[in-house]
């Protein structure tokens, strides 16, 4: 990941950077940090691994000041507003932790990282016996894309990000699927998504295949940042004049498609998928849940629509900034920023029944927290 040349006062940094617009801002108050002294300090921190103090603030110096003040809300329950402006208040708390010593500890759930990785493993090897249909034309396919053969599903350890979608069986246009991040050692849980919403393209809305996909960070219609499809786009089948998927939707065949990205959806699980996604993943705002598999709500700041986001500073894309600010400011010391995108659906849990009951409880509490 590279940021963006763009020399800014920080608190101005969450309006410059959603919007993709540059703008020179004058020195910052007596008394205030230097950009380069709070990049120094997140680094410093653990929030910021791999961070240089140059002085320049792009997306990733964003996200790990915007991932310090969650920490700061959500684990050590103090008043933080995550919108990535750096104003005395934020300072005060970076101030605190210097003076301290302190690092992060999300105190994750013993074993629960290991288990996810292991349903990965197990789902592989099931679809490598038993393909079926769909990934059988996912194998075939000659044409370059961003979805894997099974045979190169990849589920190596911590040196790697995994996000998993898991995609329920019925198709009710609801932001009712789990997605799951799978990130060194931890698991965050977020709501939203997997199937298409509306759409008017000729064909029928598109449905992206089953299986793993690769996935990196780049502008959604320049104006946040998503994740997108890596090269020539993910493998997807249309659903046809009656929007209905069925197996003879896939039996016309897969092709790629690049515009598949995963991306913000508004508040939260319960509503209409709608407008929101045209085959896209989508993730909500309202609700994630921690590593320690704490239910956190975002619903005091989360923004309900694009507009909202953008012109209000007391509102901001909530959990979806969490996914965005782990997988952008964590990043920095690992081998690969590129994130493995696998979609699964409901009968796949029933390889790992502890992760299955699990990840049912944690929709029921998120269905709750609406």
């Amino acid at each position: 990941m590279v940021e963006r040349t763009t020399r800014l006062h920080l608190t101005d940094v969450a309006n410059t950077l959603d919007k993709v617009t540059t703008k020179r801002m004058p020195p910052p108050a007596p008394g205030a940090m230097s950009v380069a002294q709070v990049q120094a300090s997140l680094t410093a921190l653990g929030f910021f691994p791999g961070g240089e103090a140059d002085g320049i603030c792009g997306y990733r110096t964003h996200s790990a000041i915007r991932l310090f003040q969650e920490y700061v809300r959500s684990v050590e329950k103090q008043a933080c507003v995550p919108d990535g402006r750096f104003g005395p208040k934020t300072q005060a708390h970076l101030q605190r932790w210097l003076d301290s010593g302190a690092r992060p500890d999300w105190s994750p759930q013993a074993g629960e990282y290991e288990a996810w990785l292991g349903l990965l493993e197990a789902a592989k090897q099931k679809y490598l016996a038993q393909p079926g249909p769909v990934l059988e034309k996912v194998n075939a396919f000659a044409g370059a894309s961003d979805t894997r053969k099974v045979q190169d599903w990849d589920f190596a350890g911590p040196g790697n990000i995994h996000l998993i979608g898991v995609r329920r069986n019925e198709a009710n246009n609801k932001f009712d699927d789990v997605f799951v991040l799978l990130m060194k050692g931890l698991v965050f849980k977020f709501q939203g998504s997997t199937e298409p919403g509306a759409s008017e393209h000729p064909e029928g809305p598109p449905h992206l295949a089953p299986g793993q996909h690769n996935y990196h960070f780049g502008w959604h219609k320049r104006s946040y940042l998503a994740l997108r499809p890596q090269s020539a786009g993910v493998l997807i089948a249309r659903a046809g004049a009656d929007k209905r998927l069925d197996e003879a939707d896939w039996e016309k065949g897969l092709r790629p498609e690049p515009t598949i990205n995963i991306h913000w959806g508004g508040r939260g699980m319960g509503r209409d998928v709608n407008h929101w996604s045209e085959g896209c993943q989508v993730i909500n705002g309202e609700v994630y849940v921690n590593p320690a598999g704490e239910m956190v709500s975002c619903s005091a700041f989360a923004a309900t629509s694009p507009g909202e986001a953008a012109t209000r500073h007391d509102k901001t894309r909530g959990a979806y900034n969490v996914l965005v600010d782990l997988v952008t400011a964590l990043s920095g010391d690992m081998p690969s920023n590129t994130v493995k995108y696998t979609l699964l659906t409901e009968p796949d849990l029933d390889l790992a029944p502890q992760l299955k009951q699990s990840l049912a409880d944690s929709r029921e509490r998120l269905l709750q927290k609406i």
